[in-house]
């Protein structure tokens, strides 16, 4: 399970991700999902509601979303309850946030990154996730290629913090 704390506006919401199931505010949501063009446009299926979204990732951590004629923007961060998720982004390892498969690697080793700047791609649950930098520094290994399949949690890429 992927914990998530989102802000849109002036609300919080923690959310958990399982499977096809989501938890917020501790109520729970199925729901199935659908990439329509691998840029941001997805499907929302629940019960027998469609919805489409646009979801496009701005900085670190923040999110444009147009859905139902409505435009937002949230700033998110994982792991709302996991303790373990700040160290090791402090300590410069990304580590993978859910399952899934790894569909670009956009670094290599001794590439220089800034804070916030994507790193790897990851689709889970029919959803892209960028996965970015949490701090300047050098790419010091890169344990995943495109196409691998990646256990939550597994190392994806180290980073030297830069100075």
């Amino acid at each position: 399970m992927t914990n998530y704390r989102i802000s849109i506006a002036d609300r919080t919401y923690q959310v958990s991700i399982h499977d096809n199931e989501l938890e917020v505010n501790g109520e729970r949501i199925t729901y199935d999902t659908d990439s329509l063009n691998g840029k941001g446009l997805h499907i929302l299926r629940r019960q027998h509601r469609n919805v489409e979204a646009h979801v496009e990732a701005k900085q670190s951590g923040s999110y444009d979303i147009q859905i139902g004629g409505n435009h937002l923007n949230a700033q998110v961060a994982v792991g709302f309850q996991n303790p373990q998720s700040k160290t090791a982004n402090s300590s410069g390892r990304i580590v993978a946030p859910m399952p899934g498969l790894i569909i670009d690697v956009l670094v290599k080793i001794g590439d220089k990154v800034k804070q916030g700047e994507t790193l790897l791609i990851q689709e889970a649950m029919k959803m892209q996730m960028k996965l970015r930098s949490p701090l300047d520094g050098i790419v010091t290994s890169i344990a995943v290629a495109p196409g691998a399949q990646v256990e939550k949690g597994i190392l994806l890429v180290s980073l030297q913090p830069a100075g």
